[in-house]
């Protein structure tokens, strides 16, 4: 069991870091070309692969909060990813079975994450832990819920590539924050108040958001030909 463990660690290290690595060069390499897209389908093969691999790890390790937390951002980075990229192939025939039922699996999760969190907040008060299974909760159960609203309504014409490229950007997002945060406790002082590991998990996702934000913005403009900033 203990190989199987090591193979598994290994495994979600490797793809992980790969994740992160070639995960920047679609942002900077033309849209829609050869690079682009055989380099975004090798980091949705890579989430992939990380999530399945913290699923099990979780599963065949000891129950530890922070284990259990991580195995959830995989799951939402992962989500994230495969939306990001099944939005490219919904440009006429829009979701199928496998995109509902994804959407649908994960809203339930993200409603697990927000009652645990709770739960926690109702134990052990306004803490660490709570604070992030609510916030990552909620955040999750934001794009199930919008996944869920436009697949019962229609949608606007490029509806599919702003979905691609935020999804994928929250997704690089939730990958590079998981990655901070396993690593902080070897930067951050012994006795660094709770406050700043809190942070550090909310900041990239707050900033990120922003930089995401301002991306649909100029593209909103581009699509509509005007030259002043249009109101999104």
């Amino acid at each position: 069991m203990k190989t199987v463990i090591l193979s598994l660690l290994i495994l979600h290290i490797a793809t992980g870091i790969t994740a992160l690595l070639v995960g920047l060069i679609p942002m900077i390499t033309k849209k829609g070309g050869r690079l682009h897209n055989r380099v975004g389908l090798i980091y949705v093969y890579c989430m992939i692969t990380v999530a399945v691999s913290a699923l099990l790890l979780c599963v065949l390790q000891p129950f530890k909060m922070m284990r259990l937390f991580l195995t959830g951002i995989a799951v939402f980075s992962f989500y994230l990813s495969m939306t990001g990229w099944r939005a490219t192939k919904q440009k006429k025939a829009g979701p199928n079975s496998f995109d509902k039922g994804l959407t649908f699996i994960t809203l339930l999760v993200s409603l697990a994450m927000i009652g645990f969190g709770i739960h926690l907040l109702i134990q052990y008060g306004l803490s660490f832990f709570p604070i992030l299974f609510t916030f990552f909760g909620l955040l999750t159960l934001t794009f199930a819920s919008r996944d869920i609203q436009s697949m019962m309504r229609p949608t606007e014409k490029m509806h599919w590539f702003f979905q691609h490229f935020t999804r994928m950007g929250g997704s690089y997002i939730a990958t590079f924050t998981a990655a901070l945060v396993t690593n902080m406790p070897h930067v951050l002082p012994a006795n660094a108040p709770e406050w700043m590991a809190t942070v550090s998990w909310m900041a990239p996702t707050l900033v990120g958001s922003v930089i995401i934000g301002w991306t649909v913005r100029y593209y909103k403009i581009k699509f509509s030909g005007s030259k002043r900033p249009a109101v999104v």
